[in-house]
């Protein structure tokens, strides 16, 4: 235990899903499942990254975007993996700005991982999505959240802190955070 001892309330998933948010200067943020239309958005996001911040989100260096890549974040079984995107409006639509994606695991553990785009970063969007992501996890039965993170990108650690009592380890040499859920957010048995 790392001292964090606040236990915060999680938002009901589908009030996050269903609320403009406003973050930064007031920018106006929404949360939503991705699906497959999303891929040309999904794909432009992504490539609009700098090096930095694919490296923190997929761990190596990730030069190309490709296909596969894409379809990860567009393509699944949403009893075993949710994805959020948080958009801005755009003339005639909106841009991806965001995206978090969990995959829920039979032990009560979630994986999650968030990618916020670098204009968009340090403004409250990938505490949004984590947010968005653990209330989802918690409602399909997870009591703990968990995050592999570079030792450098503090940011993701201050999130999943923001989600409530947090341990910090190194598993086979990679920095991974775990964070237990509030038990009201926890879906009855």
């Amino acid at each position: 235990m790392d001292g964090n001892e606040t236990q915060i309330a999680l938002a009901d998933p589908g009030a996050l899903l269903a609320t403009t948010h406003r973050v930064g200067s007031d920018t106006p943020v929404r949360l939503r499942l991705t699906r497959p239309s999303d891929a040309r958005g999904v794909e432009a996001f992504l490539s609009r990254l700098s090096p930095e911040s694919r490296r923190r989100r997929f761990s190596v260096p990730t030069p190309d975007v490709g296909d596969k890549i894409v379809r990860h974040f567009t393509f699944y079984d949403p009893r075993e993996r949710l994805v959020v995107a948080a958009t801005v409006p755009q003339a005639g639509g909106e841009e991806l700005v965001g995206l978090a994606d969990v995959v829920l695991l039979e032990t009560g553990l979630a994986e999650l991982a968030v990618v916020v785009g670098d204009e968009h970063q340090a403004l409250g969007v990938g505490t949004l999505l984590a947010e968005a992501i653990a209330s989802l996890s918690a409602q399909q039965g997870a009591t703990h959240v968990k995050a592999e993170v570079l030792g450098e990108n503090q940011a993701m650690t201050r999130v999943m802190e923001r989600l409530g009592t947090t341990v910090r380890s190194v598993e086979d040499g990679v920095s991974v955070v775990y964070t237990r859920l509030p038990a009201q957010a926890r879906r009855a048995a």
